[in-house]
């Protein structure tokens, strides 16, 4: 019995020690925050970044750290990193959008799909944990109705079952595909923030290919290849060039 008490010490311990570690590092960092202190809040915050914690609120108190200390460009990126973990948190969207208006490059975005807008409006309804629940929820209630279907004789009852039960696989299914979705949103590496004051955009992986626009910090783009140490990127408005890929910051 102490074999199996000392176990289970030795898992929960680390943990909770790390929980502790954590909390410890978030209330410094709030304390630098309302001091005005917004060097020493970005050091605190940075810390738990490099250790693996992710989290929407921690990179949006991150965006408002930067945005504090007139750094815009890193405000952006942990702002769009929050949005992509809590997509419809109004917050979050009304700091971002401020933040761009105060970058240098403003640029109209090209209209966009109505099918491919509405799919990312519903992507965006609910977390990843959420659709995950809901497609766990739908599978139990799948089995119920499938139960319920076998060892039921009273055919109204049965052919409710059936029916409630593929309504429930296409509920889980559909959870199931969007919790997906959202996942490989949040992951995705082909969107960037630019971190340089301005570059060029060229029309070719080299420094001697002709000059075509330039970007300013803060700034978002897609990149869609890459050759080496240098990306095609393309802007909201459909231009596209190559430029560094040392410029970027990926969100």
């Amino acid at each position: 019995m102490k074999t199996i008490y000392f176990i289970i010490f030795s898992l929960i311990f680390p943990l909770a020690l790390h929980a502790l570690e954590r909390d410890s590092v978030l209330l410094r960092a709030e304390q630098y925050y309302q001091q005005n202190e917004f060097t020493k809040a970005i050091a605190e915050y940075k810390m738990l970044v490099e250790a693996g914690w992710v989290s929407a609120a921690l990179y949006y108190n991150m965006g408002n750290a930067y945005f504090r200390n007139n750094d815009i460009k890193a405000a952006i990126l942990y702002y769009e990193r929050a949005k992509r973990l809590a997509p419809n948190d109004d917050a979050i969207n009304e700091n971002l959008n401020h933040s761009r208006n105060l970058i240098f490059n403003r640029v109209e975005a090209l209209p966009e799909l109505f099918l491919i807008k509405w799919g990312r409006a519903i992507r965006d309804l609910a977390t990843v944990r959420t659709w995950s629940w809901w497609s766990i929820g739908g599978f139990v209630a799948m089995l119920a109705m499938g139960l319920l279907f076998l060892f039921v004789r009273n055919m109204s009852i049965r052919r409710l079952a059936f029916g409630v039960g593929v309504v429930c696989l296409v509920a889980c299914l559909a959870t199931f595909t969007l919790g997906y979705l959202q996942k490989a949103n949040i992951k995705r590496t082909d969107e960037a923030i630019v971190f340089a004051p301005s570059v060029t955009v060229r029309s070719a992986p080299d420094d001697n290919g002709n000059q075509l626009f330039i970007l300013h910090e803060g700034l978002k783009v897609r990149i869609i290849d890459r050759i080496g140490e240098w990306c095609e990127v393309r802007i909201d408005d459909g231009n596209k060039g190559w430029m560094r890929i040392r410029y970027l910051e990926i969100i």
